[in-house]
């Protein structure tokens, strides 16, 4: 059966198009197809593979036909590990007849076992409403992950040698401010309190920025240690005291008195905290409350933060774990921010084997959670750690 079917039944000089004609006209075209491309039946047998899934997986278009497409075309994580049969795309897509896009490029297996990786789109073939078999599409992203990788290597370089600089600005403003170099007057006091914060603004952006691009690429040491996250959260709350005490705001914390000790980083558990507790206290008015709630559920650690503070507008909280997204109810009411908070976190949970989530409404508050498993995160070798 041909896969597209011809409109026209006739040729401009009224003869009629043969069957052969037609599906050589198919093959032709699935043939110059430049992304990969293979169709299975609904069992997931491959029926067919076009020359470009040919030459990407190193396979023989011929040999694979009727041969169980996960078995023949292996898919592998970034560790590199096979992902299981359970959890590949295909089977989804055949039980349930929505399409899947990963557009975080898994890894393909080649039949010689070399890997690459590629952007895949799973889709239902459907006719008269029953699922017949699937069309996967895919393409080697390997230059696109490489110039990925290229420009995380040169942010991080970029960002480690502007925090030297930082830093002795941010010393030399301090002995200014506290009089070392002289008196000074409220005027130049004002301005020098204002260069101040620009620097620790620039600071705060160079030292995410640097954070992130070690995450992205690997780098980032994983150290679990036994850590009861009540006592984390209260020394976290300890660094900002200041902040929610000059805004008049009360922090309410509650977790349960045998709360168990989890092996966790605590030192990216801290910065997960520290990012959504100083976010709770920016972005809430004067007098607000924020609340801290951990408990147990089943094989979970559950960390609620609450806030009572300008909320994120729904049309946009799709886009909150972007990077150097800031919400646009607040932009022009907190000048301060980065955007690049919510992204950090998200990757440092996800690297711990957790799950972060929200609810917000507008005017309203925010309420973040964050998932961490009893079992605790897996040690992980890199060559730095987190804000050193």
């Amino acid at each position: 059966m041909p896969l597209i079917t011809q409109t026209q039944n006739s040729q401009p000089h009224g003869k009629p198009i043969e069957l052969k004609q037609k599906l050589a006209i198919d093959e032709a075209i699935i043939s110059s197809v430049g992304d990969g491309l293979i169709v299975t039946d609904k069992e997931g047998r491959i029926l067919l593979m076009n020359p470009a899934a040919t030459r990407m997986l190193k396979q023989d278009a011929k040999a694979v036909v009727g041969k169980d497409l996960i078995d023949t075309v292996p898919a592998a994580d970034k560790n590199g590990k096979i992902v299981p049969k359970e959890n590949r795309p295909l089977r989804t897509v055949l039980a349930t007849g929505q399409s899947f896009t990963n557009h975080a490029a898994n890894f393909y297996v080649r039949s010689d076992k070399s890997k690459f990786p590629a952007a895949i789109t799973t889709s239902p073939i459907i006719l008269n409403k029953e699922i017949i078999g699937s069309i996967i599409t895919f393409r080697d992203i390997t230059h696109e992950k490489e110039v990925d990788r290229m420009k995380t290597e040169f942010i991080s370089l970029a960002s480690h040698q502007l925090r030297t600089p930082l830093s002795a600005i941010r010393w030399f403003l301090e002995m200014l401010i506290n009089g070392d170099a002289g008196p000074v007057n409220k005027e130049q006091a004002k301005f020098l309190k204002n260069v101040n914060d620009s620097t620790l603004r620039m600071i705060t952006l160079v030292n995410d920025l640097l954070n992130i691009s070690r995450i992205e690429s690997g780098r980032i040491i994983i150290e679990p240690k036994p850590t009861h996250l009540g006592k984390l959260i209260e020394e976290v709350l300890e660094e900002v005291r200041l902040k929610y005490k000059s805004k008049n705001q009360k922090v309410v914390v509650s977790y349960h008195p045998n709360l168990p000790d989890i092996n966790v980083d605590p030192n990216l558990t801290r910065a997960v905290y520290l990012n959504l507790l100083n976010n709770a206290i920016k972005y809430s008015p004067e007098g607000s409350e924020i609340t801290i709630i951990i408990s147990k559920k089943g094989n979970e650690i559950i960390s609620q933060i609450s806030d009572n503070g300008f909320g994120i507008p729904k049309k946009e909280q799709y886009r909150v774990f972007q990077k150097f997204y800031r919400g646009s109810n607040i932009v022009k009411k907190v000048l301060d921010g980065t955007g690049l908070g919510l992204y950090l976190v998200k990757s440092i949970i996800e690297s711990s084997s957790g799950k972060i989530w929200f609810e917000s409404e507008e005017g309203k508050g925010t309420t973040f959670w964050i998932s961490l498993p009893t079992s605790g995160t897996a040690a992980k070798k890199g060559e730095v750690s987190i804000n050193s």
